[in-house]
């Protein structure tokens, strides 16, 4: 017997030793690669516009006897796919992946994005959740609670209620001169006319519903936004309303809509508005989006059909998770304003900023912007064309910590500077606001 395991010992290291067959005996053009080589062969047919090619040499890599070479083969595969607009064959790519290696919580994040931008959030929502139950890093779990809550935000029906009241150093945001000149003399102004301060309350809210509709997806919205002041001459109450269908595509989710506007100041109606709107939003990577908002208005102002006309707006918003903490937003924006009278014709554009970062129970933020207004035409009464320059800081923060029956407390500081060269539009003003907030 003993003999018997010494020979076959004796055998098996005579066959560990031998050297493993050439694939490549007899065939003269015949070369053998490294999976590195065959990797990096991939990359070069990529960059080179060789997709198909790229993704056969990857193709035999799934062959590969090593697990670990097969799975990044796939996951290389489903982002050639992606890149290529086949957000299915991608998927399927990585299910089967995750059949095999089932501990790939990488490729199950990836698997997740891919069903939410095409719009199958359940499955999505399930896929995270088992990412998480079995452990990610910390900066990896918050940035996919972030994201998960973006698919939440899109359930059937909801309502978001915010509250607050604070000092206004200039509540009707006007010039603190007594006089102005003009081309004819100096004018003085009337008190309404001029810098007010005064404690506000703001009220504000929206709610929404999507419904089925012709086997499509119809989201409805109504929002109202208020602020009122003990001198109620001052008050300034506005509501929107739109309707339009939701589609969800590989290229993100589109929403365009009808959207009807209303505004009442000081208690009288103000002005009235319908157009149509269009919201844009892709997902760039679970920590990153970008969102476009455009939108034509033709607006009516009661008592003054100089200022009716078509109103424009186009803006671009990108948000990123920075760290597992903090957070960023930049938002680059543009509107204009085609009045009947061309001196009260206006185009602007702006650049906004705010930054967010987690302390635990609290978060704490700084914004800011800029925004430029030029007029169209000279204004007969002052012999110029409007110019102004707006600058607008800010800091705040929210106290998750001391929520109570789902209420966040919040607190925000914010300094306005307005400068002109027309007084009438030249202004300061400092506001503090204490809130709540509450998404149901």
């Amino acid at each position: 017997m003993f003999a018997l395991i010494s020979a076959v010992a004796s055998l098996a290291a005579t066959v560990q030793q031998s050297p493993p067959p050439d694939p490549c005996a007899g065939e003269a053009n015949c070369q053998q690669a490294s999976a590195a080589q065959l990797f990096a062969l991939a990359d070069q047919l990529f960059a080179e516009g060789d997709s198909a090619g790229a993704e056969q040499v990857l193709q035999a890599l799934t062959q590969d006897p090593h697990p670990e070479l097969r799975a990044e083969a796939r996951f290389r595969i489903a982002a050639l796919r992606e890149k290529r607009g086949d957000l299915p064959g991608a998927i399927a790519v990585l299910r089967d992946l995750l059949a095999e290696q089932p501990g790939a919580q990488r490729a199950r994040l990836e698997l997740a994005r891919l069903l939410a931008a095409t719009g199958d959030k359940r499955t999505a929502q399930r896929e995270f959740a088992q990412a998480e139950a079995a452990g990610l890093p910390e900066d990896v779990a918050r940035t996919v609670k972030r994201f998960s809550a973006s698919l939440n935000s899109e359930k059937r029906r909801g309502a978001s209620l915010d509250v607050g009241f604070g000092p206004d150093s200039n509540i009707n945001r006007s010039t603190s001169s007594q006089y102005i000149d003009t081309v004819i003399a100096p004018f003085e102004l009337d008190p309404d006319a001029r810098e007010q301060s005064g404690v506000g309350f703001s009220l504000g809210g929206q709610a929404w519903s999507r419904d089925s509709l012709l086997g499509g997806t119809l989201l409805s919205r109504a929002g109202a936004h208020g602020y009122f002041f003990a001198k109620g001459r001052f008050n300034d109450v506005q509501f929107v309303l739109s309707s339009g269908p939701e589609f969800n595509s590989g290229f993100g989710r589109l929403r365009p809509s009808l959207t009807h506007e209303r505004r009442w100041y000081g208690g009288d109606r103000y002005s009235k508005g319908t157009g149509v709107a269009l919201n844009w939003l892709t997902l760039r990577s679970p920590s990153a989006q970008v969102e476009i908002d455009a939108s034509v208005i033709r607006q009516s102002i009661k008592d003054n059909i100089f200022l009716d006309g078509y109103r424009y707006f186009l803006s671009a918003a990108y948000d990123r998770a920075l760290s597992a903490a903090t957070s960023a937003r930049v938002v680059v924006r543009g509107s204009a304003l085609d009045a009947e009278a061309k001196p009260e014709s206006l185009r602007q554009g702006g650049i906004d900023g705010l930054l967010a970062h987690n302390f635990g129970p609290m978060t704490l933020f700084v914004e800011g912007g800029y925004t430029r207004t030029d007029g169209r035409a000279r204004i007969a009464l002052f012999g110029r064309i409007r110019d102004d320059d707006r600058f607008d800081i800010g800091t705040g923060v929210i106290a998750h910590g001391l929520s109570y029956a789902g209420f966040a407390p919040l607190v925000r500081l914010t300094y306005t500077n307005s400068s002109s060269n027309i007084a009438l539009y030249d202004y300061k003003r400092t506001k503090l606001e204490l809130g709540l907030s509450r998404e149901f």
